[in-house]
Order: C-alpha cells, then sequence, then structure tokens
C-alpha cells in the first residue's frame, strides 16, 4: 500500500487492504519469516487507535501482507487517518511506516 487512500465517514471497505513491506533503506522486500502473525491498526485524526483488523503474511519472502475490513467502520469523523502494520512474533513487535487516510463527507 503506497498511495493515499480516501474514503468517507461511516465507510466499510470492501477490498483488501494490501501491503507490501520493504527494507528501511532500500525498496527492496522485507522477508517476513521472523514474524509469526500481523495486524492492521488504525488511527483516526486525533492519533487514537480507532481499529486494529487482524492480517495474514501471505507471502513471507517477498513481504506480503492482506487484511480484509471489519464489519464496523473505523471512520467515524472526517479527516487524517494514519494505518500502520504491526508485525509480531511472540511478545516482540516492529511496525512499519504510517500510510494517509483522507476520510470526507459524503459529498464532500
Amino acid at each position: 500500500m503506497n498511495e493515499e487512500l480516501t474514503f468517507v465517514v461511516g465507510q466499510i471497505p470492501k477490498m483488501k487492504l494490501r501491503f507490501n513491506v520493504t527494507d528501511e533503506t532500500t525498496v527492496a522486500a522485507l522477508s517476513l519469516s521472523d514474524y509469526t502473525g500481523a495486524q492492521v491498526l488504525v488511527f483516526g485524526p486525533d492519533g487514537v487507535l480507532r481499529a486494529t483488523m487482524a492480517a495474514t503474511i501471505t507471502d513471507s519472502a517477498n513481504g506480503k501482507v492482506e487484511s480484509v475490513w471489519d464489519a464496523t467502520s473505523p471512520f467515524d469523523e472526517p479527516g487524517d487517518y494514519r494505518i500502520q502494520l504491526k508485525l509480531t512474533n511472540g511478545s516482540a513487535a516492529d511496525y512499519t511506516t504510517t500510510h494517509r487516510a483522507v476520510v470526507k463527507e459524503l459529498g464532500v
């Protein structure tokens, strides 16, 4: 997921979220073989965590992760949201950089 996303307040997207995790210093795919789990974190315009969604590492060798949206919309107000991937292995966790999602009122 590299592009900016746009949603509407209350929207529950149908599309899957797809992440391509890369190394911090290059654009090469980061192997995710050391991780056993993943979650998508959605933060609202105020920085408060709005949703934690399950994610699946679909191709660990090529840094690919997918997630589907929950049945409840995390977009409760307009503004700039941040979406971040949390990768876990036991009690250890690493986080990706955040991605911007713009949420607007319907018709704006």
